[in-house]
């Protein structure tokens, strides 16, 4: 199992362009609902397919299309599991693990969620065979992620409360649409990107921790 941190997460112009396109805005809450423990770690996954997962001792037999909550662990070897296979995780204290689990192995990611209490993270994982995809905002005309490399992810912090057309493309081709995106304060959304050729599919699933 490789273990890699490719999500740098940025606060960039788009997201006052974001903010300021759509009057539909979203309401508040979200991941941060409660104090988190500095002490603890926080690892879910994303495991596309997949009906169950599991997190340590935390089981998860309905999976929100392949994502399970994030579950706060001690810090140590965390195993995972889920209907696709089997992996674990070194987690750190004070941080965000994502295991990605597909037919072809397992890969740990290590998430970075943003503090700003005005923010949203958005977060993108190409789970397809496409060399590269972008995530195209269309009331703002401008990419909110760009060069997503495939099997790799990428994350940005968009100012919150507000809601938005999100459109996976490849170059100028559009692969697939997801309608009025909600992005709540201190919250998250992640984006999971999957398929082949021209059949690719992409669904939206708030970040949330197990309580």
């Amino acid at each position: 199992m490789m273990t890699f941190n490719p999500i740098r997460i940025a606060t960039i112009s788009l997201a006052a362009a974001l903010a300021l396109s759509t009057n539909v805005r979203a309401d508040d809450g979200g991941l941060y609902e409660k104090p988190l423990d500095p002490n603890s770690a926080f690892v879910r996954v994303i495991a596309p397919g997949a009906t169950s997962a599991s997190v340590q001792n935390s089981a998860f037999n309905k999976l929100n299309d392949g994502v399970s909550p994030y579950v706060a662990v001690a810090p140590g070897d965390i195993p995972v599991t889920s209907s696709l296979g089997q992996s674990s995780v070194k987690a750190s204290a004070g941080k965000f693990y994502s295991v990605v689990v597909t037919k072809d192995g397992a890969t740990t990611v290590e998430d970075d969620m943003t503090k700003n209490p005005s923010k949203a993270t958005l977060s993108l994982y190409n789970l397809t065979g496409k060399a590269a995809i972008d995530l195209f905002v269309p009331q703002a005309g401008a990419e909110a992620v760009s060069d997503v490399d495939s099997g790799g992810s990428k994350s940005v912090a968009l100012r919150a409360p507000l809601a938005v057309d999100l459109v996976v493309r490849e170059g100028d081709k559009d692969l697939a649409k997801l309608d009025k995106v909600e992005f709540k304060r201190l919250a998250g959304v992640t984006i999971v990107v999957t398929g082949e050729g021209d059949q690719v599919d992409a669904v939206a699933v708030p970040s949330t921790i197990a309580r």
